[in-house]
């Protein structure tokens, strides 16, 4: 039985909140960032970096100094009205439309004990440091404005909730520089409250799809405040969007090396003949199914097809046979020869990315599927890092939730 729950939202105020919600601040070169800073005094990106101004973007070496301006800059949000409190528990159907595919769930509340029941399933393993800058960032902030994307089984009853207010007039609904339209209904009404309630906690378990640190942080912040008795029954809490599994995109996550480990186009492509037939393939070839990748290196495309089935993820693969021992890449978070680049930015992003660099070799990876990452997580096993670049990605300050 899963815990689900409605909250009190701090959002923004209908007019602005085509202002206020922003990409993930990584998304954004310095001089993006510069120019929202100055341009756009409504942005979210003003409380996450209240430490940037306009002329230099600079970050705070002390995190609790720079987290307690954090949490100024969102007490001087509400005080200008910029940032509103519900007055009462809702739930939040929240829509995306992206070149013409409408991810469509619910923000909500997830319980932490589930996750730490393993009734919230994870695949991917955390760093302990980016864990521990978080759990300080949300006991310190006493905020969570990015939500856990979480799958669930696809369920009537939230269905028909969707078709009921989607024909109706949204809270918000403006079009993003992206192309991607957003939209927010506010379910108050109690029933209907009550009703996605129960169809969640009929579920038998909860996967997440994107957000792993934000999970495990706050159910490390949940813990750490139980046993100090300083725990409030919002901090038991994590904020989620749940999207039924068949609505959620998963795309490859495709792999960049810069160089050839110090060995000859001609070596390189000997010692992968020991694992792969090779064959040159058309411009901007993609795999056609799982055990197959796509290859450019020095102008020329090629398709790698296994020679020996593998019972594993295709990114472990490429890392088994050719990453670690053929080009060297032993941790792929750490290594600087390797990057990674979104499925949606197809094979020509790899293409420019090695033409650009002058060398150095690029991967195509086939998605992986939905049910691959459920049996991961329902086996206790994790994947490679970088694995999967999912869809829908969801804005900051859109919705947030208070500790």
């Amino acid at each position: 039985m899963l815990s689900v729950a409605p909250f009190r939202a701090v959002r923004p105020s209908r007019d602005k909140a085509h202002l206020v919600a922003t990409r993930s601040y990584v998304s954004y070169t310095p001089k993006q960032l510069r120019s929202k800073l100055t341009e756009n005094p409504f942005s979210f990106l003003h409380i996450i970096h209240p430490d940037m101004s306009a002329t230099k973007l600079h970050k705070t070496s002390n995190l609790g100094e720079r987290f307690l301006q954090v949490r100024k800059k969102y007490e001087k949000f509400l005080q200008d009205d910029i940032l509103m409190r519900e007055d009462e528990p809702a739930y939040y159907i929240y829509r995306q439309i992206k070149n013409g595919h409408p991810f469509t769930g619910i923000i909500c509340a997830v319980s932490v004990q589930d996750y730490l029941d393993g009734k919230i399933k994870i695949h991917e393993q955390t760093l302990s440091r980016r864990e521990e800058t978080f759990v300080q960032y949300l006991d310190t902030t006493n905020i969570n404005a990015e939500p856990v994307l979480l799958m669930s089984e696809n369920n009537a009853v939230i269905e028909d909730i969707f078709e009921k207010y989607l024909n109706s007039r949204a809270e918000y609904d403006f079009t993003t520089t992206t192309k991607a339209r957003h939209q927010l209904w506010v379910i108050h009404d109690k029933q209907d409250i009550e009703k996605i309630t129960a169809a969640y906690a009929k579920m038998n378990a909860l996967y997440i799809a994107d957000g792993h640190h934000r999970s495990s942080s706050s159910a490390r912040l949940a813990v750490s405040r139980r046993e100090l008795g300083t725990q409030t029954d919002a901090s038991e809490y994590c904020l989620a969007y749940i999207l039924a599994e068949t609505n959620v995109r998963i795309y490859e996550y495709n792999r960049i090396v810069k160089d050839l480990n110090g060995i000859s186009e001609g070596d390189f492509l000997k010692a992968l003949s020991q694992s792969f037939y090779i064959n040159e393939a058309p411009a901007h070839y993609k795999p056609m199914g799982k055990g197959e990748f796509s290859m450019y290196i020095n102008k020329q495309w090629y398709a790698l097809n296994l020679k020996h089935h593998e019972n594993k993820l295709d990114a472990q693969v490429l890392s088994d046979l050719v990453l670690h021992p053929i080009l060297g890449i032993g941790d792929l978070r750490k290594d600087k020869r390797i990057t990674f680049l979104e499925g949606p930015k197809g094979m020509e992003g790899l293409r420019q990315a090695v033409d650009k660099n002058k060398g150095g070799v690029a991967f195509g990876l086939f998605p992986v599927a939905i049910q691959e990452i459920k049996h991961i997580a329902d086996e206790q096993l994790t994947m490679p890092p970088k694995s999967t670049w999912v869809e829908p990605k969801l804005r900051s300050g859109l919705v947030v939730y208070e500790l």
